[in-house]
């Protein structure tokens, strides 16, 4: 077949445009294929004239972006066809692709011994055979994908058949060849009997209802086999195909042509014709099926919001409304050590930071993505080439290949700030300018009209700050605890706040040295980048390690080291959180 090759690997020749898009369909074939050993050649005229072909020997796939994506696209153009949209951009291209997956995953057996055991034309015979019986499969354990086939199966029908090929074998011969490459698929499920035009009709017109009858049972026959590892049973199939078929041409007393004849050449030009209605008709199914799968997706991720919000409040109301601190008797060894009055300076620091606080708040503003025909916006020229290629087939379809977002103000939301303080032994020299900070922070958030929430963190997580309340003294805790619970700290702050599926100014401080167990620094690396991606600004202040600091947040929010001069370190924190309220918000947009 045109697209099931042998011969040196291509892969190397990949051009340098071509690389990334090359790797990507790497990642998905063998993803589809089940498999981890497949390598992706592309570029223009990559696999002969099929959209693309499958090297077995090499576990080598090439993909003719000509055909593929069509003339002329540039690898830009495409994006990534692992993102599910983007293959539903290029139907034809998707569809090529789970193609040759199929035969990756199920054409396990030897080309070489089956060529051996078998005459050449029932090779050929077999490997025709093949074609509806890895697509059918397909279909049945990715049904997703069916669409995606029915979209370029006829293109690669078309690329299969060499018309110089067809005019060395008798009328009947070429007939065959063409029912096991259309009808055939019909029965495997990829193809609708409307989508092969007036095909089916010049077919059995051809090679008459018996001969056509007992070709069907063959490939019936070899499409139920799924030994994939072992063909050896459908050698028989393929004799009997070519037997059948002999016996036929011996009935008409046909001979071979000497070039191709003219009935073979009407359905030639009726299956070009029906190429376009079969790609047009699952353009058509595939736009529903988009649509449907964006709703399950939606819905999905509505659902996992809603149970992660859920469990999140859960922790939250047994950890602010039992209050499982010191004492209460509770896992941490932490106790409270005194309490005093802010003094004058503490008390000008959180005006200070007040300030700040209030240039941090921003407005929440809406978005709305607008699609249109003319300017202005920003091209998108995926948009423009499938508009000229629906054109091309004579689909009067407009398309808006101008994009823009508009964007309003809404009310100055309230601002929300959570703390983290890590009350593990490591920290216990930082106790006391941690103490002070904490109320300073709370009492900045109180004179904006804000919301602050306070839990501490150890061998448990206890609240000193519940949300909506304020601090009324400065409390200073002990750190005795020899663990660091982030994990729980921070869903118990999510739960009271709703940070991570909320809106408005948020902003989540964490106080720590940054020294946790493995288990622990997975679940901080999550929730910090999971908060910046919701638009929760994040400050790390420390009083030590720095590095360490650095090494959690990254890009996501701002690392401060905060000394014992309580005035500056407000007037850090108050910068900082301006610089990453900031860097949240434009996250989201």
């Amino acid at each position: 077949m045109g697209h099931f090759k042998t011969g040196n690997t291509r892969a190397e020749m990949t051009q340098p445009a071509w690389l990334k898009t090359g790797a990507q369909i790497g990642e998905l074939v063998n993803e589809w294929a089940y498999r981890g050993d497949l390598v992706v050649y592309l570029g223009p005229g990559a696999g002969g004239p099929a959209p693309a072909a499958y090297n077995p020997a090499l576990s080598e796939i090439e993909v003719n972006t000509d055909a593929a994506f069509g003339k002329g696209v540039e690898p830009q153009v495409v994006g990534d066809l692992r993102d599910r949209d983007t293959q539903y951009d290029w139907p034809r291209a998707s569809g090529a692709i789970f193609h040759e997956a199929c035969h990756a995953r199920y054409s396990r057996w030897s080309m070489e011994a089956a060529h051996g055991s078998l005459s050449s034309s029932e090779f050929e015979a077999l490997q025709l055979l093949e074609e509806g019986r890895i697509e059918g499969l397909g279909v049945k354990s990715t049904p997703a994908n069916r669409e995606f086939l029915r979209a370029c199966a006829l293109e690669i029908v078309i690329g299969d058949l060499d018309e110089e090929g067809l005019s060395k074998v008798s009328t009947i011969h070429a007939g065959a060849r063409l029912a096991g490459l259309t009808l055939a698929r019909v029965d495997a499920g990829v193809l609708e009997m409307s989508d092969l035009g007036a095909v089916p009709e010049l077919l059995e017109a051809l090679l008459g209802e018996s001969l056509l009858k007992t070709l069907r049972g063959l490939w019936n026959e070899m499409q139920m086999h799924e030994d994939h590892h072992d063909i050896t049973p459908m050698y028989d199939v393929a004799r009997r195909w070519i037997e059948a078929i002999r016996n036929a041409q011996t009935e008409k007393g046909e001979e071979t042509q000497e070039s191709v004849d003219q009935q073979i050449q009407e359905i030639l030009e009726a299956l070009a014709d029906a190429a376009g209605i079969a790609e047009i008709a699952a353009a058509g199914e595939l736009a529903d099926q988009q649509v449907s799968e964006q709703w399950v997706r939606i819905a999905k991720g509505r659902s996992a919001d809603s149970s992660e919000e859920q469990s999140h409040k859960n922790v939250a109301e047994k950890i602010f409304t039992e209050n499982a601190g010191p004492e209460a008797g509770g896992k941490t060894l932490s106790k409270l050590q005194h309490k005093r009055q802010p003094s004058s300076q503490e008390r000008a620091a959180a005006v200070k930071l007040g300030q700040l606080f209030d240039k941090a708040k921003y407005r929440e503003r809406s978005q709305t993505e607008i699609h249109s025909v003319t300017p202005p916006g920003r091209l998108r020229t995926r948009a423009l080439v499938q508009g000229a290629a629906l054109k091309s087939k004579g689909l009067l379809t407009q398309t808006e290949p101008w994009r823009r977002t508009q964007r309003k103000h809404t009310d100055n939301p309230q601002l929300k700030v959570g703390v983290m303080v890590d009350i593990s032994g490591s920290m216990g020299p930082a106790m006391e300018p941690m103490a002070v900070t904490a109320w300073v922070l709370s009492e900045a958030t109180k004179r904006v009209q804000g919301r602050a929430a306070m839990v501490y963190y150890g061998n448990d997580v206890f609240p000193t700050l519940k949300p909506g309340q304020s601090l009324p003294e400065i409390q200073v805790y002990s750190a005795r605890d020899n663990t660091e619970k982030f994990d729980k700290a921070f869903k118990a702050l999510d739960g009271a706040m709703n940070f991570l599926h909320g809106d408005g100014a948020r902003l989540l401080v964490i106080v720590s040295d940054g020294h946790y167990t493995s288990e622990e620094t997975q679940a901080a690396s999550n929730w910090i980048e999971r908060s910046h991606k919701a638009g929760v600004g994040v400050l790390w202040l420390t009083y030590d390690d720095v590095q360490a600091a650095n090494r959690w947040v990254k890009t996501n929010g701002e690392v401060i080291h905060v000394g014992k001069d309580t005035v500056d370190a407000a007037q850090k924190i108050g910068m900082a959180a301006v610089k990453v309220l900031a860097k949240a918000s434009a996250s989201r947009r």
